[in-house]
């Protein structure tokens, strides 16, 4: 069965499924690495508020703003091959998740600059991962973050006049990511290095299941594609 594009449920599952991922890797970023690998509009404003306050600005988060741009112009590169959409996205998200999967390998073995060479690779793998969900063109899903997630449930509300369409992946996205961050901040309390290899196992997950085969379960995953 063909689906169309921005309707295949294993794209949503998928995106469901990096978005819990990109919870715990911005937990574990925060609370480790002291600026986010993916969530760049909280990194400027982290620069921001040091550079106002007086505090020294961290060149941290000039690395991560410079690596993601470079992630996220090799998965435009990816993304533009001569692929369906499904199998671009997933062959980028094996990628990411390997590489996430090597951060860890990093941080755990404790190189000198263990910080700054974590950082750069998962925000390298971040930018990436950005350019997958873009392109799955998933509605409210291209980018791993909650806003537009909740303004589209208050916006397309009965409350507003609308008819509520898209409720059940809106729901899951916020719960993945929510579940994600909860995760992230528990494992990473007792080990860094397996917090982001847990991140890395989710990723190549939802990279894995867009290879799967058609399925009955899958499709049952409809309800979710609903706009």
């Amino acid at each position: 069965m063909n689906t169309r594009v921005g309707h295949d449920p294993r794209l949503v599952a998928a995106i469901i499924l990096v978005t819990m991922a990109m919870g715990m890797l911005d937990a574990i970023s925060l609370l480790h690495l002291k600026i986010f690998a993916g969530y760049m509009t909280a990194t400027i404003l982290l620069m921001a508020v040091h550079i106002a306050t007086s505090e020294t600005v961290v060149l941290s988060g000039f690395e991560a703003i410079g690596l993601y741009l470079l992630g996220a112009v090799t998965g435009g590169r990816l993304t533009r091959r001569d692929r369906t959409t499904r199998y671009a996205v997933g062959d980028i998200l094996l990628r990411v998740g390997l590489l996430v999967g090597l951060t860890a390998l990093v941080w755990a073995a404790n190189p000198p600059g263990r910080t700054y060479i974590t950082l750069g690779l998962l925000a390298f793998a971040m930018g990436m991962q950005t350019s997958a969900t873009r392109h799955a063109k998933v509605a409210d899903m291209s980018l791993p973050a909650a806003t537009m997630l909740l303004h589209g449930l208050a916006h397309n509300s009965s409350i507003a006049g609308g008819s509520n369409p898209g409720t059940s992946r809106r729901l899951a996205a916020i719960g993945s990511l929510f579940v994600g961050a909860v995760i992230g901040t528990l494992v990473s309390s007792h080990s860094v290095s397996v917090a982001i290899a847990v991140a890395g196992t989710t990723i190549l997950s939802a990279g894995t299941l867009l290879y799967l085969r058609e399925h009955g379960l899958l499709m049952r995953l409809d309800r979710l594609t609903i706009h």
